[in-house]
């Protein structure tokens, strides 16, 4: 299977069947504090609907449509990082992604996401990344901020969380401007 190592002690990977097991673990553990800005993590009851969400990742992997990424940290699993709804037609897609608290502050997220967005550019050609967080979703827009990504906007009452309607921030980067942001960041 694919998988993408940033250092000795991070890797990202494309899913096993196998992981639905280490998957719902690392959500259940992390469920109070995931759930705020990921509804989702609301209807996630048992390892078997982990396991069929990686065969749902693995099809739109297959079909160009997505990009899902464990996230392995001194090899437990740490979160995943995304690109979700690769659009062909205008060469972009946004990411997604969540960490476990446990390795939360250790820097895992911003190289994950580097590293996704260079897999974005370099292997899929795509031309425009986009990271959309809600706006008091500090930690989520450091990350983009410490990849150097354009604030684009804010969106009024586009996420929909646990509590309802919330603003959102959009950051994004293109091809050709990644290199030069990486320099300087």
């Amino acid at each position: 299977m694919f998988s993408y190592k940033i250092n000795d002690e991070l890797e990202l990977a494309v899913p096993r069947l196998t992981d639905g097991e280490a998957l719902y673990d690392l959500i259940d553990r992390n469920r109070d504090n995931l759930s705020y800005y990921l509804p989702w993590v609301d209807h996630v009851h048992d390892v078997q609907a982990e396991t069929d969400a990686i065969r749902r990742g693995l099809v739109r992997f297959a079909e160009g449509k997505a990009l899902d990424l464990y996230i392995w940290y001194h090899g437990r699993l740490a979160g995943k990082v995304s690109l979700n709804s690769i659009d062909a037609m205008y060469s972009e897609a946004d990411i997604g992604y969540f960490l476990g608290k446990e390795f939360r502050g250790l820097g895992i997220m911003t190289l994950a996401t580097r590293a996704i967005i260079d897999i974005a550019f370099e292997e899929y050609g795509l031309h425009r990344i986009m990271l959309q967080c809600a706006v008091d979703n500090l930690p989520s827009n450091n990350v983009a901020k410490r990849l150097g990504m354009r604030f684009e906007g804010c969106h009024k009452g586009r996420l929909i969380l646990r509590d309802g309607y919330h603003d959102s921030n959009e950051y994004a980067v293109l091809a050709e401007e990644w290199p030069d942001v990486q320099e300087k960041y």
